[in-house]
């Protein structure tokens, strides 16, 4: 590796470590929500579609999902890469759901919304999840509001939950107390707070009660998105799948948001990897490897076991896969 490149991905992965781990050195400011008239509407189908490589994202959805089953509303929930788009302007009511990834909601899932159909009339609504103490949840969750607001829905809601970071190379370098300390995350509150988030939602469209969102001020942004990628990426070496470990299930095929995975050989194309860490963290096999900063990178899978942790379900939806 270059000398130059190395310190060019080393102060960009500095930024982020900074940006991550000792918030009052990246203050917030200008953050606004604003209530507005809309139509009044009375939602009978709903959609609830997110973007989830661990899970975290996909258990909100699905408890959002079923507490407006339980509400008596037709609903239809799923990953959006299994998702059908022609059919979203079908619905009343849409909720969008992804992950804080390096600063921002992830820009594969942003261009997905920006492709669908034209939105007029539906009502929308986002959340993100974050690890640990986060970083620009609120601007990350607002730019999915934007999203389909671009296509013509009708914003009335947002919401950000937290759980236990998933960016691996935290704990593969050792920082392991950073990751533990929120091992906790989801609990009963987080529950809690998506039910009212999904009862909220649903009052808004019915009572005709809009969102207008202004970003916040965060520099943040500076090093959000294809900055933060493109340091993660020159510090990452050794990506790729181990022939002999690999079983050939091909989760990280079907995984990967970019198709950068080889189905035959399970190859990284570095060129359209994100870097969103989903084939090592979900390969059932620990057979993905990759290297930080030369050590080699456990998977989120992995991390879990030999800690004992087991991510917790809300009781509407037991035991289920992530």
């Amino acid at each position: 590796m270059k000398r130059r490149t190395f310190l060019i991905g080393a102060a960009a992965s500095a930024a982020i470590a900074a940006g991550a781990a000792v918030p009052w050195l990246f203050p917030t400011l200008g953050r606004r929500r604003d209530d507005l008239a809309i139509p009044v509407a009375t939602p009978r189908r709903a959609a609830v579609v997110w973007f989830s490589q661990t899970g975290h994202t996909g258990r909100v959805g699905r408890l959002i999902a079923r507490r407006w089953q339980s509400q008596g509303l037709e609903v239809v929930a799923g990953d959006y890469r299994a998702f059908d788009a022609t059919t979203m302007p079908g619905f009343d009511l849409v909720v969008l759901g992804s992950p804080v990834n390096y600063f921002e909601a992830p820009g594969h899932f942003r261009d997905w919304i920006r492709d669908l159909p034209p939105l007029a009339g539906v009502r929308a609504a986002a959340y993100v999840t974050f690890g640990g103490e986060g970083g620009n949840t609120f601007n990350a969750v607002a730019g999915l509001l934007e999203a389909a607001a671009d296509r013509g829905a009708l914003p009335v809601d947002l919401a950000v939950f937290g759980n236990m970071s998933t960016f691996a190379p935290t704990w593969s370098l050792g920082n392991e107390g950073r990751i533990l300390k929120y091992r906790h995350l989801p609990d009963a509150g987080t529950w809690s707070a998506v039910r009212a988030f999904a009862d909220r939602t649903l009052q808004r469209a019915r009572t005709g009660t809009g969102i207008a969102v202004s970003r916040e001020w965060n520099p943040r942004d500076l090093v959000r998105g294809a900055v933060s990628i493109a340091g993660t990426k020159v510090l990452t070496g050794g990506h790729g799948a181990d022939a002999g470990t690999c079983i050939g299930c091909g989760t990280c095929v079907r995984g990967c948001p970019v198709g950068a995975i080889e189905a035959a050989t399970r190859a990284v194309d570095g060129s359209r990897c994100v870097a969103c860490l989903g084939c090592v963290n979900t390969c059932p096999a620990g057979a993905m490897r990759m290297q930080f900063l030369g050590k080699p990178v456990e998977g989120f899978g992995e991390f879990l076991r030999r800690h004992s942790i087991v991510i917790a379900e809300p009781p509407e939806l037991g035991p289920s896969p992530t």
